[in-house]
């Protein structure tokens, strides 16, 4: 069920497993897509709480906040500081 839910295009879970296939491997990948699905299931039946997907686009642009807070914590860290780039 992992496989096939990350192999999905418009889906976050589908994003989730092909950025962390890139990362490690896709045995790493699916054992932990695996998981999430498990536990989200868990989730629904113990708790009776609704999911709602919310796409990949919400996926993507909240992946590229975490690295964008990450790189800014690393700059201060070092003493750096961090400039827009205007060309973007």
């Amino acid at each position: 069920m992992a496989r096939s839910v990350g192999r999905t295009v418009d889906k976050a879970l589908g994003g989730f497993y092909r950025r962390l296939k890139a990362r490690r491997n896709g045995l790493v990948a699916n054992q932990a897509l695996a998981r999430k699905l498990a536990a989200l299931f868990w989730r629904l039946m113990v708790h009776g709480m609704t999911y709602v997907e919310e796409g990949l686009k919400k996926y993507e642009s909240r992946v590229v906040e975490t690295e964008a807070r990450w790189l800014r914590k690393l700059a201060r860290k070092h003493g750096l500081t961090l400039t827009p780039n205007p060309a973007t």
